[in-house]
């Protein structure tokens, strides 16, 4: 799977911030293109161009948006899918989205925000 939507208590703004913080404190860094889409990316891609499965890089879109009933839906989308670190760099990545998922899953259930998750 490479896609994940999560379905937060709260407007959009409430949900962005929150999708930022848990990602950030993850190591992510987040570029914003836009107010509602971003690409958040983890570790280094020269390197992990250089040195293969040795140095890890992972990126996810994210994107927020408006749902019904007071909720909002982000959306984690696999960016990356780490062929440049051969068959260990392409499961790894599967791995690290799947770990993500989860992740989120605990963080925003912790929060008291999550409505539901439902992969796409």
């Amino acid at each position: 799977m490479d896609v994940v939507e999560f379905f937060l208590v709260g407007d959009p703004q409430r949900a962005k911030s929150t999708v930022a913080e848990a990602l950030e404190s993850r190591k992510f860094r987040l570029k914003w293109a836009g107010e509602w889409d971003a690409v958040a990316e983890r570790g280094n891609m020269v390197a992990n161009v250089l040195l293969g499965a040795l140095a890890q890089y992972f990126k996810v879109g994210v994107s927020v948006r408006s749902a019904e009933s007071g909720t909002s839906v982000v959306r984690i989308e696999k960016s990356s899918r780490g062929f440049l670190g051969g068959a260990i760099g392409a499961h790894r990545t599967t791995k690290n989205f799947e770990a993500l998922r989860g992740e989120l899953d605990a963080t925003f259930r912790a929060a008291g925000v999550l409505v539901r998750e439902q992969g796409a």
